[in-house]
C-alpha cells in the first residue's frame, strides 16, 4: 500500500507541474514583443551601420477602460492619447510632439546600438505605445525622424507583437561655397539679359508646375505612417505549439511507472 501511495503522489505532482506549465507559458509569451529597425540606404538598399536608437515607453493600455494612458513621465503631454486611434498615434506629427516633449528631460529609456549589418533589435513590453528617436546618427547620414509604435500592432484583423521598421535614411547634403567662382559674363550677354528683364517667360510645358506641386503634396501625406513589416502574428495561445511535449513526457512516464508496478507484482 505504501508503494502504491508513493506512485500516486508522484503522478499527482507531475500532473500539477504539467498544468502549471500550461497556465504560465502563454501569459509570459503574450506580454512581450520586439522591434527590429533595419537601416538601409534609400537609393541603393545597402545597410547603414553605426548610430543608435533611443526608445521611450509613452503609454500603457488600461485593461479596464481598453484605452491607452500616458506613463507618469509623459503625463503632462497636451494631446489626449486615450481618444486617439492607432493611425493617429503613429503619425509623424504626433511623434514630433513626443520627441520635443522628451528632449532635455530625464526620462527613462532604452538605447540600442545599430550593428554593422544595419540592424538594431530590442525586446519591448506589450500593450504599450513607444517613441523611437535617434541621438547618434550614422556617418554621412542625417538622424532619422522620430516615429511611434504600438504593441501589439493591429493589421488585417491580427495582432502583431514582433515588428520590423524601415525608417527613411537621408544622406547629408554637402554645403556649396558662399561665393562660387563663376566665369564673367560678356557685356553683350548682360545687356541683352537686361533688356529682357521683366518679361515673363512661358514654361515649356504648361501645367507641369501645378502637376508637380500636386504630386509633392500627395507624396508628403504618405509619410505620415511609419513603414512597418509585421513578422510574427501573435496567436491566441502562444504556448499551444509546445503543449504536446510535456503531455507526451507525462504520458510516457505514467506508462513506465505502471509497467514497473506490474512487473513488481509479477515478481511477488
Amino acid at each position: 500500500m505504501r508503494f502504491k501511495s508513493k506512485v500516486y503522489r508522484s503522478l499527482l505532482a507531475l500532473l500539477g507541474l504539467f498544468m502549471a506549465l500550461l497556465m504560465v507559458s502563454p501569459v509570459q509569451a503574450a506580454d512581450t514583443g520586439s522591434l527590429t529597425v533595419q537601416m538601409r540606404d534609400s537609393s541603393t538598399g545597402d545597410p547603414i551601420p553605426g548610430g543608435n536608437l533611443v526608445i521611450y515607453q509613452v503609454a500603457k493600455l488600461d485593461s479596464a477602460q481598453k484605452k491607452y494612458q500616458y506613463t507618469n513621465e509623459f503625463a503632462k503631454m497636451n494631446s489626449d492619447i486615450s481618444g486617439m486611434s492607432q493611425k493617429e498615434i503613429m503619425t509623424a506629427n504626433f511623434a514630433r510632439k513626443l520627441a520635443n516633449y522628451a528632449k532635455g528631460k530625464q526620462i527613462s529609456h532604452q538605447i540600442s546600438q545599430i550593428s554593422d549589418s544595419g540592424d538594431a533589435a530590442v525586446s519591448l513590453e506589450s500593450d504599450a505605445v513607444y517613441l523611437v528617436t535617434q541621438t547618434v546618427n550614422a556617418t554621412g547620414y542625417e538622424q532619422i525622424s522620430p516615429f511611434c509604435l504600438i504593441l501589439p500592432y493591429k493589421v488585417n484583423g491580427e495582432e502583431v507583437n514582433n515588428i520590423v521598421a524601415h525608417p527613411k535614411n537621408a544622406k547629408k547634403i554637402k554645403s556649396n561655397p558662399a561665393h562660387p567662382n563663376h566665369p564673367k559674363k560678356s557685356s553683350k550677354s548682360s545687356s541683352s539679359s537686361s533688356t529682357r528683364k521683366g518679361v515673363p517667360t512661358k514654361p515649356k510645358h504648361p501645367g507641369q508646375e501645378q502637376t508637380s506641386k500636386q504630386q509633392s503634396a500627395k507624396g508628403s501625406s504618405t509619410h505620415g505612417l511609419v513603414k512597418t513589416l509585421p513578422q510574427t502574428p501573435r496567436l491566441p495561445q502562444t504556448g499551444q505549439l509546445n503543449w504536446p511535449i510535456p503531455l507526451l513526457a507525462l504520458a510516457g512516464l505514467t506508462l513506465f511507472i505502471w509497467g514497473w508496478v506490474d512487473q513488481e507484482k509479477g515478481k511477488r
